[in-house]
């Protein structure tokens, strides 16, 4: 760790129209159980509702029950990944602590997530995990489906995750300051954005992740890391899900560069043929099937197969310059 960079956790919050949830979320900040230094760092990204200056006079109102500072700043510039990292860039601290404006967190977490990464200085990403707390009345699908709202836990037991899942969700994940801005000088920039407002773009956090591998980090989870995730009304609908579901198929094939980069095994074109060939050979009748007679289930499932179909035969080129990207940066690391 730098010097100049102090030891200590800044929270960042990122958010978007986020009036009516940031309350809470602040409230399960102030109740923090620390010992280690600890600062929010609120970032608006273009919300129309006024989330920055209820979050503002709220932190007024209560900052004398917690010894946490507070400053808050805009990014007019749509796209989560943007304002995450106008928060990386004023945070103070050694880590940076990511908490969506609809996450609680529970009192012991920020201590925890510090004393965690001090013990373990090869840790790159450290995530936890979370419950679901619905505004309204809880849809009979959506245990079934609560991975893709990031509910959920991410491994059976607490450790290094690399080499199994190697990548966590966004909401809860700690990282360190130092990681970020030695990405930044070697010319790391996101391929994907993350959400943008309402659209529903995806993987940033997991690509974030990915970058951290190539540095030579691990990905770790630890489950005394717990919080509770708030799930607004309007988000649990099969129509807002199968929209996460196509952001995620979009994602999925960007992760691919990094994965093959990280394994040394960029797919040529002789080994693209063989991929399509197989997936025809295996799935091409099945999945037509599904996508005219098949349930929901069967239906998206269908769609993400199509479309991985798609992104190899058609995008093979943005595939390489995926690749070139990542490439370019690790190696003046290297």
């Amino acid at each position: 760790m730098s010097n100049d960079t102090p030891l200590g956790v800044s929270i960042i919050i990122c958010t978007y129209n986020g009036k009516t949830r940031l309350p809470d979320t602040l409230q399960h900040i102030v109740l923090q159980k620390i010992k280690v230094p600890c600062e929010i760092i609120l970032v608006d990204n273009a919300s129309t509702d006024g989330s920055k200056k209820l979050a503002d006079n709220w932190w007024d109102t209560n900052k004398k029950y917690t010894p946490i500072t507070y400053q808050s700043f805009s990014q007019p510039k749509p796209g989560k990944s943007y304002a995450q990292e106008l928060g990386y860039d004023k945070a103070k601290y050694s880590l940076l602590l990511v908490c969506d404006d609809d996450n609680w967190l529970c009192d012991t977490y920020v201590q925890t997530a510090f004393d965690i990464m001090q013990e373990h200085p090869e840790i790159g990403a450290l995530g936890g995990w979370c419950d679901a707390v619905f505004e309204d009345k809880e849809p009979e699908w959506f245990q079934h489906y609560s991975k893709y709202y990031a509910v959920g836990k991410q491994a059976m037991t607490s450790g290094d995750i690399t080499n199994t899942t190697g990548y966590l969700y966004g909401a809860g994940m700690v990282l360190r300051k130092t990681h970020w801005v030695a990405l930044l000088n070697h010319g790391f920039q996101h391929i994907l954005s993350c959400r943008k407002g309402t659209a529903l773009s995806s993987g940033g956090d997991t690509e974030y992740c990915y970058a951290l591998q190539l540095l030579g980090c691990k990905i770790w989870y630890d489950e005394r890391l717990y919080f509770q995730h708030y799930m607004t009304a309007g988000r649990l609908n099969l129509k807002y899900l199968s929209r996460l579901r196509k952001a995620m198929t979009y994602s999925n094939f960007v992760i691919l560069a990094y994965k093959d980069v990280l394994t040394k095994s960029v797919m040529s074109k002789t080994l693209r043929r063989q991929r399509v060939f197989v997936l025809l050979k295996n799935g091409l009748l099945k999945n037509v099937y599904r996508l005219c007679l098949g349930n929901y289930e069967q239906k998206m499932m269908s769609y993400t197969y199509f479309k991985k179909l798609y992104y190899l035969v058609f995008n093979y080129k943005v595939y390489l310059q995926n690749v070139s990207k990542t490439q370019q940066w690790i190696n003046t690391y290297s």
